[in-house]
């Protein structure tokens, strides 16, 4: 295993939270990192959706698949 440096947002962390923290915060704390990326994902998705003219139906469609290979060869090329 190779060591790796800590990302800027790891060393804030570690920085805000250098104390003890009870089973029932860190759950908290974990919660709410989870509901900002989720969010900022969905944003993302949103974008690449318009910029690409996709109805979430559509989308819905594209993900539905047995062979991810096969697939994503088939969405490379229609680009």
């Amino acid at each position: 295993m190779t060591a790796s440096r800590l990302t800027n947002a790891q060393l804030a962390l570690l920085e805000m939270f250098s104390f003890e923290m009870s089973e029932a915060e860190l759950l908290a704390m974990r919660q709410t990192l989870m509901q900002h990326f989720r969010a900022r994902l969905e944003e993302e998705a949103q974008k690449a959706m318009q910029q690409k003219g996709l109805t979430t139906t559509q989308l819905e469609a594209q993900m539905k698949f047995d062979n991810r290979t096969e697939q994503l060869r088939q969405m490379r090329s229609s680009q």
